[in-house]
């Protein structure tokens, strides 16, 4: 599964084996040793090393909480995976910009194939009679604008796709 908290993707396989799971995390894989007290509740295991946790999930994201950390995962869309799988690349070659909530479009500050520097003005989304400018987060090429000035939009819409070009 295709995980975002923040500005980073995460590729995410979970593997259970009896009372072990191992977590593969961007390529990274580790091994835990897992006690589920209830539902939601769990205690991990690694390398002698006791972990209390809590997850929760609805339709859009995975809410954990260990050690008294509160990091919530955003869902990727099956739309935002097939970006991701035609790029062929990892999340530090690409944004993936959506609305903060759902909201208007006020304006579309870029054009398709424009090049981008990290931190320039994207996008314009209105919510809540607040406007909010989306910036770049990276240096790229705007691969995709997936909407127009007076749209309106949801929180999980896809609004632009900016790519690091190829050297």
């Amino acid at each position: 599964m295709l995980l975002k908290h923040g500005n980073e993707l995460y590729d995410v396989t979970i593997e259970r084996k009896s009372d072990s799971i191992f977590l593969n995390i961007n390529g990274e894989k580790q091994e835990y040793f897992i006690t589920q007290i209830n539902n939601n509740t769990f205690l991990l295991k690694n390398n002698g090393r006791n972990i209390n946790g809590y997850l929760a999930e609805d339709e859009k994201h995975y809410y954990v909480w260990i050690e008294g950390r509160s990091i919530t995962f955003e869902k990727v869309s099956e739309e935002a995976k097939e970006f991701d799988k035609e790029a062929g690349s990892t999340s530090s070659n690409k944004q993936i910009v959506k609305p903060p909530m759902p909201g208007n479009i006020v304006k579309v500050l870029v054009e398709n194939q424009q090049k981008v520097n990290e931190g320039d003005a994207l996008i314009i989304v209105e919510a809540m009679k607040m406007e909010t400018t989306i910036y770049a987060s990276i240096d790229g090429v705007v691969k995709e604008i997936n909407v127009k000035a007076g749209e309106q939009v949801d929180a999980d819409k896809i609004l632009l796709l900016v790519e690091r070009e190829e050297e």
